[in-house]
């Protein structure tokens, strides 16, 4: 074989070589992993946060934060308070053997994490739901809120304080009864609802929710009968029948355990929202 052969023999050697070593290159330096070991999608941003989730799994992944936020929380910490561990879920999300929702998995992953920090005996679990986002099917999402609160009273109170999150508004009914709670702020809460109702074009949602005493099918009646007694406020204050939207869901999605009558007066509830037209 000549020598000129030889050389463009190499050469095209070397450039295959070459472009096969650079496209591995690429593939193992852009793409990385993430805390757990997963691979992220190509041409993707993988976001993480302190503590994070995937779809449909409970398990509570920990990554760059998570030791700067469990100082933070540990700082809350006084004589006797609780720390509240709220897990977040989706209701497409099936609930894990053993808990009522995703949600309550997640708490209780999370709670794992503060072992030896916080006393199992001052950690409160609990579970909202969230609205479903297509978006939380494709990577990693931020599912656990903490909240430290003063012990609870070994009888709950007859009255309540609305409760206003950042998404929705709940109020608290009492055992096996479709009556709000009476509490001036209930009313006052409900007034200015209609009153806002009244200069927008908005709707709202209401949701009733029960513990598990009783039968589901009279526990979701129950949850329909408490929605439709928070409407029947708002029509007497003026909103119109078509922009409120009243369902159960019964005993399926408790916030807190039914294990303790506090947490049993929680479940009792109506949970309001604002529907954006």
């Amino acid at each position: 074989m000549s020598t000129p052969l030889k050389v463009i023999i190499m050469l095209v050697a070397w450039f295959v070589y070459s472009l096969f070593a650079y496209q591995g290159c690429v593939k193992q330096c852009c793409e990385g992993t993430v805390g757990d070991g997963t691979t992220p999608p190509p041409d993707s941003a993988v976001t993480r946060y302190p503590i994070d989730f995937k779809w449909s799994d409970a398990t509570a992944y920990t990554n760059t934060g998570f030791e700067a936020l469990k100082d933070r929380i540990q700082k809350g910490m006084t004589a006797d308070n609780l720390l509240e561990i709220t897990g977040l879920y989706y209701e497409a999300e099936p609930a894990p053997p053993g808990f009522a929702n995703m949600g309550f998995a997640r708490a209780d992953q999370v709670k794992k994490l503060f072992a030896g920090i916080v006393p199992e005996a001052r950690i409160k679990t609990k579970a909202r739901l969230l609205d479903d986002a297509d978006s939380a099917k494709m990577g990693f999402f931020e599912a656990a809120n903490f909240n430290w609160v003063a012990p609870e009273p070994e009888k709950p109170k007859d009255d309540a304080e609305v409760e206003q999150l950042a998404d929705r508004t709940i109020i608290r009914f009492p055992y096996n009864s479709d009556r709000k709670v009476v509490d001036p702020v209930v009313d006052e809460y409900l007034s200015k609802l209609a009153k806002r109702l009244s200069q927008t074009s908005e709707k709202v949602r209401l949701t009733g929710h029960t513990d598990n005493k009783g039968e589901p099918a009279y526990n979701n009646k129950l949850g329909l009968m408490r929605a439709e007694a928070i409407k029947a406020i708002l029509l007497e204050n003026g909103v119109a029948n078509n922009r409120i939207i009243t369902e159960s869901k019964g005993e399926t999605q408790p916030e807190d355990t039914n294990d303790t009558e506090p947490g049993r007066q929680n479940n009792r509830r109506v949970e309001v929202r604002i529907i954006a037209q």
